[in-house]
């Protein structure tokens, strides 16, 4: 029987994403011929073999998997596949911090949901230089115009490329060998004349030496324009619902409170009356007029809002359901603006028959920029102001003369409304790399070895910020800083000091005073941060037939590979932990100087042992082993291997699958992370709190048990920090609550954190029709089922998490103040309330996910031309996670959680791309649709109770085109696309919203995850048109 060829064997991983982005070239799967099968390597294992199939699932997409879209947002485009799930996106426009950890408008992807620190990005099977101490790859550095395909392996391959490919592994293949020239642009932009993006890419390649030779230059520019959320109609509807909160967190209104003396009933009562029921400790903010009014941001008088003169009509300001007043960021980013260029080069050269030479080098800058509302002089960032006789509203001074002690300070909150806070960020990465390659006389042995040095510089400029004691300083002084001057080092005479001017002062009150610029430049704090990744490896592999066996030749491969790493985050002195505790950025956390280097040598080997050749009614029987050893200078050694087998029936069935382990060593930020202050919801709220819903807590309803234990730990640690502390917090009925609380952790490395295990086994069956009939002779499917446990999972701990540690007796048994789970636990001096807790990261958690993968591609010749039907479907069987040893394993599967233990929420229970094209002669025409299922709330697998929704079903439609012309201009090939995305204009559904939210609160509810992770299409319809000139 004649075999097939390659071409027509791969039909369904070479086609599966071109037909589900529309392309088609004739109909691939009823091609037959005598083309020679053709050896190749193949993502998953670096054995060369006559079969293009890995024994691990695997998806492969060709370079139209970037051209046939809107976008040249690589990630964009591969989270539309079943087998991603978002992770950093182009919609996330409010990031505005840089750290070791996290680097705004940056691109990552992330398989299975297990985080992208767990999903291996490669370029032609070699790693690719990651971009922040998490060591994850920046998807914007790699050049897309230079891509020939994408193989995605999603069955774990950690012992053919490293353990921290536990989720799978993307891997880039580039253009290889490439002759002539093309030139390719596209523009798009969305129905409302917005979200403008072009790139502008070119390619030329030529053989020399008689063919023995070969070098690629590609070039490519890309420039995306920003778009607003409050310029879509979703988010204007959420903007203006009574039922929502406010997108803008803090203030923008200036606002008095009192912490040395409240002014008593009847001041309050001479200006709201006594029937508004305004209570003398709340905070007054001062409407436009100077008058006062209640019932905002952190205002709790039951009478609600109060006195607001502000327009409630229009999108910034609202009154909600419960009374209060909310605002909203209507300068909120929906698309990052994006700057781009890429430079990729390669050459090879055959020295002779035996002996090659090849070099790569890639240099990639990518901008973006993001913005957050302005700099907010609230609460920790509030100043101080002395009853000196300035200049205040009217009802302001009756309350200032209502209290007590007229001349005390009073505390004020202000907005710095003369500029949004941004961030720009600029990343430059080039790779390098060189190397030999050769075969063995006389054997089908081939080997090369290489040397890469890569570099990942981040560069980031935060403005719009000021700082907080030369605000204070200023804002405090008579006249709100009017003609304020002063010279540093006083002591002194000014030696070697700045001096600092404002002519104009910050008036809180007059919202249309105009800022000189010299007072804007005293306070100012320009947040300068830099960061470097550099990686140097050193490779040498080889591969060949060893002997035969009676079914077949015994191949085995080897290698052996040295990797550093090494990685240094440089913050501003402004906002460095440890260094700037007189001086604070408002608007910024701390976050220290990291620095870490890990170095690994290992050692692999691989062997693909026939078992069985035509006997016993099996076609082939095949086993893939493998196995490395990695050794660490941070963790020692580690060994992963897989066992996996190959069972070919006949032409037309194939079983697959196996086992895989891994032990993935812990990265720079899990081993050496300076410590890093975070702004955090505590779901779990306060163990220390009287009417706290916590099993572990000092609430005797909760903890019948241990309550009194837990609140003489609590007393403890509160009078550690200042004597008195325990009696204000337990005399304060305001501390005691039973919800959810806001908290700002540290979270710091853990040089004794060790690697985490991870278990993957895969079964699969490929189909080839069986049947010899014209309707049914080109379908092909393939269903693979996996299972992935990940034991003693790394993960920072949550501050729900950190407290538990030290408030249960299940791990401080005897709820002792010197159990180390305690040492991190703080509480604010004098008054008690959660402080900074010290977290870090720890073997803590353990998860499982399985589920099964569905591939179908079917076509038949129908008119002129061909139709295809591709789709892709994933269901999730079981994504069980658990954050501590003790605690019970919960499977999220079906709803928008987990975020823990590095986890991606967004656990659909199963997800669904499918395409129908036709092609026809020189024509194209494909329409996609992408489906969601509804999906439960991320509360509901805890609280099977509890009322928060979570979405209904979604669609989105896609159309797209193409056309070859032919020659064209110049003598060239001239190939057009176009398309429109989201053809019906679907709005994204809004998230966790509350059926049923308790008196005084409000339904809630965003177009995001809880933990910012965004699953649906925010930009509406849109369009674009490309073109490819190929000479």
């Amino acid at each position: 029987m004649m075999k097939k060829p390659k071409f027509s064997r791969s039909i369904l991983p070479l086609t599966a994403a071109l037909l589900a982005l529309g392309i088609g070239a004739g109909n691939p799967a009823l091609a037959q011929g005598d083309e020679q099968l053709e050896e190749v390597v193949v993502t998953g294992s670096r054995i060369v073999r006559r079969d293009f199939e890995s024994n691990s699932p695997i998806l492969t997409v060709g370079e139209e998997l970037l051209e046939q879209t809107f976008t040249s947002s690589i990630e964009s485009n591969l989270n539309k596949l079943p087998q991603f799930i978002p992770d950093k996106t182009p919609d996330q426009g409010g990031d505005i911090q840089p750290t070791a950890t996290n680097t705004p408008g940056s691109a990552t992807v992330s398989l299975r949901n297990l985080g992208a620190n767990r999903s291996l990005v490669l370029l032609d099977g070699r790693r690719a230089t990651p971009g922040n101490a998490s060591m994850v790859v920046d998807i914007n550095t790699i050049p897309a115009f230079a891509i020939d395909r994408v193989e995605i392996i999603t069955g774990g391959a950690s012992a053919t490329y490293g353990a921290d490919a536990v989720g799978g592994v993307t891997n880039f293949i580039m253009k290889k060998n490439f002759e002539g020239f093309q030139i390719g642009s596209q523009a798009g932009i969305t129905e409302r004349g917005d979200a403008l993006e072009w790139n502008l890419s070119g390619i030329l390649g030529t053989n020399f030496a008689d063919g023995r030779g070969n070098i690629m230059l590609s070039m490519s520019t890309n420039r995306r324009e920003e778009a607003l959320r409050r310029d879509r109609s979703w988010f204007e509807d959420f903007y203006k619902d009574p039922n929502r909160g406010g997108t803008e967190f803090f203030p923008d209104f200036s606002a008095v409170d009192f912490d040395f003396g409240d002014p008593s009933q009847a001041a309050v009562d001479s200006i709201f009356g006594a029937a508004a029921a305004v209570s003398p400790a709340d905070r007054f903010y001062v409407n436009a007029d100077g008058t006062l009014f209640t019932g905002f941001f952190q205002s709790f008088s039951t009478g609600g809002v109060s006195r607001f003169d502000g327009d409630t009509t229009g999108i910034k300001w609202k009154e909600t359901a419960n009374g209060l007043l909310a605002q909203n960021f209507v300068n909120e980013l929906l698309t990052l603006p994006l700057e781009r260029q890429n430079l990729f080069a390669r050459g090879n050269y055959e020295i002779n028959d035996w002996l090659g030479v090849f070099a790569q080098g890639m240099f990639n800058d990518v901008s973006v920029h993001t913005v957050q509302q302005p700099s907010p002089s609230v609460n920790g960032w509030a100043a101080y102001i002395p009853n000196d006789g300035r200049t205040v509203p009217a009802e302001v001074q009756t309350l200032l003369n209502g209290r007590v002690d007229p001349t005390q300070d009073w505390r004020l909150t202000y907005y710095l409304d003369y500029a949004d806070r941004t961030s720009s960020v600029d990343v430059t990465t080039y790779n390098l790399m060189a190397g030999f390659e050769g075969s063995i006389p006389s054997t089908d042995w081939t080997w090369e070895a290489y040397v890469s040095q890569g570099e990942s510089e981040t560069a980031a400029l935060e403005e719009g910020f000021a700082s907080l004691e030369r605000f204070r300083a200023v804002i405090s002084s008579p006249n709100w800083g009017a003609g304020f001057s002063a010279q540093g080092n006083p002591l002194f005479g000014g030696f070697g000091a700045s001096t600092g001017t404002c002519t104009s002062g910050f008036n809180p009150f007059d919202l249309n005073q105009a800022i000189s610029a010299d007072c804007i430049e005293a306070i100012s704090a320009d947040i300068k941060t830099r960061s470097t990744m550099t990686q140097t490896v050193y490779e040498a592999n080889a591969q060949g037939g060893l002997f035969d066996l009676p079914a077949g030749e015994l191949r085995g491969a080897i290698g052996l590979s040295r990797r550093e790493n090494e990685y240094r985050f440089l913050n501003d002195t402004l906002t460095t932990q440890g260094r700037s505790f007189l001086d604070q950025a408002i608007g910024l956390y701390p976050s220290g100087n990291s620095a870490g280097a890990i170095e690994i040598n290992e050692v692999y080997g691989e062997l693909l042992v026939p078992i069985l050749a035509d006997a016993f009614y099996i076609k082939k029987f095949d086993l893939e082993l493998g196995g490395r050893h990695s050794d660490y200078n941070t963790t020692g050694g580690s060994w992963t291997y897989k066992i996996l087998s190959d069972l070919t029936i006949n032409d037309q069935f194939r079983l697959r699958g196996g086992f895989n382990r891994a032990e993935r060593a812990p990265n720079v930020a899990e081993l050496f992370l300076a410590p890093q202050q975070t702004f955090v919801f505590s779901a779990g709220g306060d163990p220390c709190s009287l009417n706290s819903r916590l099993a572990w807590s000092a609430n005797p309803a909760s903890n019948p048990t241990n309550a009194a234990a837990v609140q003489a730990l609590c007393t403890t640690i509160m009078e550690a920090s200042a004597p008195g502390t325990a009696a204000t917090f337990y005399g304060n009925a305001t501390f005691q609550t039973s919800g959810g609380t806001f908290a700002f952790p540290t979270l710091q490395g853990n040089p004794t954190v060790a690697p985490e295990t991870a278990d993957t086994w895969t079964v699969g069956l490929v189909m080839d029709s069986p049947i010899d009939y014209p309707l049914l002779e080109t379908l092909r499917m393939t269903i693979d089922y996996y299972n992935i446990s990940v034991e003693n999972a790394i993960g920072p701990q949550s501050i729900d998490v950190a407290q538990q540690q030290c408030f249960s007796t299940e791990y401080n048994p005897t709820l002792s103040v010197t159990s180390p789970y305690c040492a991190g636990i703080n509480r604010v001096a004098n008054d008690g309330a959660i402080g900074n807790i010290i977290t870090t990261y720890y073997n803590n958690g353990r998860f499982t996910t399985d589920g099964i993968d569905f591939q179908l591609d079917w076509g038949m010749d129908i008119g002129p031309g061909t139709f295809n039907i591709n789709s892709l479907t994933n269901y999730l069987l079981k994504l069980k996670s658990s954050e501590l040893p003790g605690n019970v394993g919960i499977d999220y599967a079906g709803s928008l959680g987990p975020s823990q233990n590095g986890l991606n929420p967004g656990s659909y229970e199963w997800k669904m791309l499918n395409t129908f094209s036709y092609n026809w002669d020189k024509y194209l025409v494909s329409l996609q649709w992408r489906h969601l299922p509804s999906i439960d709330s991320a509360s509901i697998p805890a609280v099977p109770t509890a009322t928060t929704l979570g979405a209904g079903s979604y669609d989105l439609i896609s159309l797209n085109g193409g056309i070859e012309l032919g020659e064209s201009i110049l003598g060239s090939n001239l190939s057009i696309r176009f398309g429109v995305e989201n053809l019906f204009d679907q709005a994204p559904p809004v998230l966790e919203v509350n059926s049923a939210p308790p008196p005084g609160t409000l339904a809630g509810g965003g177009f995001s995850s809880s933990a910012g992770s965004y699953f649906y299409d925010l930009q509406g319809r849109r369009f674009y048109l490309g073109a490819n000139f190929e000479f």
